[in-house]
């Protein structure tokens, strides 16, 4: 698709309308938007007002940017291996790759991490009743989590709470790698 085509706002709408089980009537009568006017819409033949729009959304519980999102050709969202942002922890023992898609940092963040050998990454509390999930790939790690400490080998998963300081070590002579899944709980 062109990215300068506007929203396909009433297949939106119309998509989101079927995915609550609404028909066409319900949501003229919740919104107060007329029937046609939610036909006319939904075929692409008219654009509805911010107004009407807002109406909508309302009545279909979402937010007004859900409507006005453009649908890719492909529905599966990629993030290539070269655009992915790349930093280090502090001391540089450690390269941390950012594989979250920037609308989802609020929920979620996904982290791709190498460490040097005997490399730490010392985290500051994060957000209330924030969660990690830390997978070894290769490698074994010790993961502190306040007064908690557990030793994580190949293969494992250790789930611990990140609202408070928190360690992950790579406890070999050698590179290791590990994914991170750090999940912020609404």
């Amino acid at each position: 698709m062109d990215k300068r085509q506007p929203p396909a706002i009433g297949k939106n709408i119309a998509n989101y309308r079927k995915q609550k089980g609404m028909s066409m009537d319900e949501l003229a009568k919740k919104s107060g938007v007329s029937k046609s006017m939610l036909s006319q819409i939904e075929q692409e033949k008219t654009n509805p007002t911010v107004v009407t729009l807002w109406k909508i959304a309302n009545a279909l519980n979402i937010p007004v940017e859900y409507l006005l999102k453009t649908q890719s050709v492909s529905q599966i969202e990629v993030l290539r291996r070269d655009d992915a942002p790349i930093f280090y922890s502090e001391d540089r023992s450690c390269l941390i790759r950012v594989n979250s898609p920037v609308h989802m940092i609020d929920n979620l963040e996904l982290y791709d991490m190498t460490f040097k050998p005997r490399g730490k990454l010392h985290s500051k509390p994060h957000f209330p009743n924030a969660e990690e999930f830390l997978t070894v790939i290769t490698g074994k790690f010790k993961v502190t989590a306040g007064e908690s400490s557990v030793i994580l080998n190949e293969g494992d998963t250790g789930r611990y709470k990140a609202d408070r300081e928190h360690i992950i070590e790579n406890l070999t002579d050698q590179d290791a790698k590990a994914y991170l899944v750090v999940w912020f709980p609404q």
